[in-house]
């Protein structure tokens, strides 16, 4: 049973924050893909209504381009302070002139090999500790008892 749950938290690891924002041209846009869009000062204040005070980055996922800008289900937006607040997917556009930069979220293969050694030797040393080969049975040894008397 300790080993599945080890396994599992294994696998899940590499979703943490293994991510590198890469910059993008907009001719790059592709559908789904995880955008960080910079806002410019003028839209930070013209987008205010919709994003809240002093909003800076938002990312989320690309929807499509419009004749208004970009379309993007929006999960979380970072104000100047760096205050982050959580979105459920809500559609924004967020008119090109708005977007001082465009950055796309992807794979950080060195980090991922960093967190599986450090996956793995965590499941090393604690094999060694908790395994069959480990220390902590009965002191004397197994086999039989002393006889009778």
């Amino acid at each position: 049973m300790r080993l599945g749950v080890t396994l599992l938290l294994i696998a899940a690891l590499p979703q943490l924050g293994c991510y590198n924002y890469l910059p993008l041209r907009r001719s790059s846009l592709a559908p789904a893909s995880y955008l960080a869009l910079t806002l410019t000062e003028s839209g930070s204040e013209e987008l205010a209504r919709y994003l809240g005070p002093n909003a800076l980055v938002v990312r989320g996922r690309y929807v499509a381009a419009t004749d208004r800008g970009l379309a993007l289900s929006v999960e979380s937006v970072e104000s100047r302070r760096g205050d982050i607040a959580r979105w459920a997917g809500e559609t924004v556009v967020v008119p090109g002139e708005f977007v001082r930069q465009i950055e796309q979220r992807q794979v950080s293969r060195s980090k991922m090999v960093l967190l599986a050694g450090a996956a793995v030797a965590g499941l090393v040393v604690t094999y060694e500790a908790f395994g069959p080969g480990s220390p902590g049975g009965l002191p004397g040894g197994g086999g039989p008892g002393p006889g009778p008397h």
